[in-house]
């Protein structure tokens, strides 16, 4: 994959901030969740969700402090 250098998608500030937001509330749903109340199936599915947002909000956090010296 080409690695891109800065923010790819042109947004201002206020809508990447939007989007930290929405995958840090995401997370903490995620990581709130009970796992022994949940199916096997289900608590892997929940485990890999929260690897996945947790690489896109670092990423994003990433860029975002890249771009914006924050």
């Amino acid at each position: 994959m080409l690695k891109l250098d800065g923010l790819s998608i042109p947004m201002i500030m206020g809508d990447w901030r939007l989007i930290i937001e929405a995958l840090e509330e995401k997370l903490q749903k995620n990581i709130a969740i009970d796992l022994d109340t949940v199916s096997e199936d289900e608590a892997a599915d929940i485990c890999e969700d929260i690897d996945r947002v947790e690489g896109v909000l670092a990423y994003v956090q990433s860029e975002y402090k890249k771009e914006y010296n924050q």
